[in-house]
């Protein structure tokens, strides 16, 4: 559990007692790195799936070899990012605001566009960081660089949803495939009830997404071009398909991976985890006025 500021509270500690805290060097200034090829220029427009929930995710992944050092890591991963652009040359772009007042993504700016890349180094073990699984924004967002004032193009894959068209998404789509959908009910029907009527609510909530659903949010945000507010609400989503484990630049499958912090304040994520995946880790987010009182009804269940 997290609290309404993303932490657990708590700075890692190392075997003797002693508070860990990590120190990160760039080792270099921040630099563009283009696709390896010519792409397209212009505008790059979003479906309106892409404009109902914009929000960027940052992410970690750890990587150990007993084969390979990495000495050579900031020029394979650069080589390698260079050659990706080549085929998703939209995260080489700049979000802009259309005169429609959709965001879309400029694929001609005046830099020259390009992916930021920082090579930096930590100063400690991978061990030392803790338990890399539980998004902690104090010590884990020192291994992310955030970039004063700008804004840049970060999608996930989110394939969640790609069934529920008709047809389904293409396989190649890298935009976003995610609507909310809701249960609403009484305080007091949730605590008169078992948890079995808890369930069934999101159930019912999950069955409601259809390919006329999904199609009708996109025609709201159209016509509206209103996003959906998330003010007293707890949001529950999965990443439990999202494929953090397969990433491999050369060292392998990560040893861990996952987000730095969670991506709202109030929310229930689900992440898979284990050597096959078969397990699930639940992340919530509560505000820190609440978090001791759901940890002790919690531990009455």
């Amino acid at each position: 559990m997290v609290n309404e500021n993303g932490s657990n509270g708590v700075l890692p500690k190392l075997s003797n007692g002693h508070t860990f805290e990590l120190n990160v060097k760039h080792i270099s200034e921040p630099k563009l790195v283009t696709p390896a090829e010519e792409t397209p220029k212009g505008l790059y427009y979003l479906s309106n799936l892409d404009q109902n929930i914009a929000v960027i995710v940052r992410t970690i992944y750890c990587f150990k070899s007993e084969e390979k050092g990495n000495e050579l890591a900031g020029e394979v991963l650069k080589e390698a990012l260079s050659k990706v652009l080549v085929h998703y040359y939209p995260l080489a772009g700049r979000l802009s605001i259309s005169p429609q007042g959709k965001l879309i993504v400029d694929c001609a700016t005046s830099d020259g566009g390009g992916a930021v890349f920082v090579e930096a180094e930590a100063d400690c073990c991978m061990e030392e960081i803790g338990d890399s699984t539980k998004p902690d924004p104090v010590t884990l967002g020192k291994l992310v660089y955030d970039i004063p004032g700008a804004k840049i193009f970060l999608k996930f894959l989110l394939l969640l949803l790609r069934a529920k068209f008709n047809p389904p998404l293409p396989k190649g789509y890298f935009g976003n495939g995610i609507v909310l959908t809701n249960s609403i009910c009484s305080a007091s029907d949730l605590v008169e009830n078992d948890l079995s009527y808890g369930v069934g609510l999101v159930q019912d909530a999950i069955k409601m997404v259809s390919d006329g659903y999904m199609r009708s949010a996109m025609d709201y945000f159209e016509v509206t071009r209103a996003r959906p507010s998330l003010s007293s609400t707890l949001l529950i989503t999965t990443w439990s398909r999202l494929s953090f484990h397969t990433t491999d630049f050369g060292w392998g499958e990560p040893v861990l991976s996952g987000p730095v912090a969670l991506p709202e304040k109030e929310v229930t994520l689900f992440l898979s985890h284990g050597n096959e995946r078969k397990s699930v880790n639940v992340l919530l987010g509560l505000p820190a006025s609440a978090m001791n009182v759901f940890e002790q009804e919690f531990n009455q269940i």
